[in-house]
C-alpha cells in the first residue's frame, strides 16, 4: 500500500510520480537515487548497464539494465511506464570521459563519448519529453560539464559533447516552457566520481558527489514555476 503522498491526481485520475534517473549504477546517478529516494512520494525508474553491484534495496527503486544508446529497448522499457506513472522528472547521468588529442589511437573513447553523451542523452529526452508535454508537467535536469563553456584543448571531444548538452538544453528549455516543462543544465567541475578518480586520474580538490547529488534534488524541488536554467558547480578553490 503507498502512502497518500506518493499520489497525484490528473483529471481525477489517481497516478503515481516517477523520477527516471540514467547512469544510475555509479558516480552522480547512484548518489541521485541515494537523494531522491528521500523524497516520500517519489519513485525511482533507475537505468543502468551493469546493475550486479547495486545494493540499493527499497520498493520504490525499480532498477532496470539498459543501454541508453539502444533507442528501441529504452523505448520499450519507458513506454511500460507511461500509462501509470506521471513523469514528473527525467535526469540525464550517464555519460562517460575520455582523454587526450583526436586522434585514431582515441577513436573508439571518441566514439563511446559522442555515443553516451550526445546520442544517449537525446533518446532519452526524444522518448520522455511527448510524455511531458502530453502531461503539461515535467523537469529535465542534464549533467553537463565545466567544459561545455571553456575550450579543453586535451579533451576536446568530451568538451564539445557537453557544449551540445547546454545548446540542447537551453533551446529545449524555451521550445517547452509553454507547456510547463522546465529543462536545466547542470555543469560540475571536478566531482569524486569514478568517471574522474578512475577516468582522469584526477584524486584531489574534488566535490563530494554526496554534496552534488544534493544540489540536483535542491533544483528539482523548486516549485514548477521556478527553472534554474544553469548552473555551474565547482570546488571553491578550482581556477578552471
Amino acid at each position: 500500500m503507498f502512502h497518500v503522498k506518493q499520489f497525484c491526481f490528473i483529471k481525477n485520475i489517481v497516478v503515481e510520480k516517477l523520477l527516471i534517473i540514467t547512469g544510475a549504477t555509479s558516480g552522480i546517478g547512484l548518489a541521485c537515487i541515494k537523494e531522491f529516494i528521500t523524497i516520500p512520494d517519489i519513485n525511482i525508474l533507475a537505468i543502468g548497464r551493469d546493475f550486479t553491484k547495486f545494493n540499493l534495496d527499497d520498493a520504490r527503486i525499480y532498477p532496470r539494465g539498459c543501454d541508453v544508446t539502444d533507442f528501441i529497448k529504452l523505448q520499450l522499457l519507458l513506454n511500460d511506464y507511461f500509462a501509470n506513472y506521471l513523469v514528473v522528472g527525467l535526469v540525464n547521468a550517464a555519460g562517460v570521459v575520455g582523454i587526450g588529442e583526436l586522434d585514431l589511437s582515441t577513436h573508439q573513447s571518441n566514439q563511446d563519448m559522442l555515443n553516451v553523451n550526445i546520442a544517449g542523452l537525446t533518446n532519452c529526452i526524444e522518448i520522455v519529453l511527448p510524455q511531458m508535454r502530453k502531461q503539461q508537467l515535467g523537469t529535465i535536469i542534464n549533467l553537463s560539464s565545466l567544459a561545455d563553456r571553456y575550450p579543453r584543448p586535451n579533451n576536446a571531444v568530451y568538451a564539445a559533447t557537453k557544449a551540445y548538452v547546454k545548446s540542447l538544453s537551453d533551446s529545449l528549455r524555451m521550445q517547452n516552457a509553454p507547456y510547463n516543462i522546465r529543462v536545466v543544465n547542470v555543469a560540475p567541475a571536478l566531482v569524486e566520481t569514478p568517471m574522474v578518480v578512475d577516468g582522469l586520474g584526477i584524486k584531489d580538490g574534488l566535490i563530494k558527489v554526496a554534496d552534488f547529488a544534493k544540489i540536483i534534488k535542491f533544483i528539482f524541488e523548486q516549485p514548477q514555476e521556478l527553472c534554474i536554467r544553469d548552473i555551474v558547480v565547482a570546488p571553491t578553490n578550482y581556477i578552471g
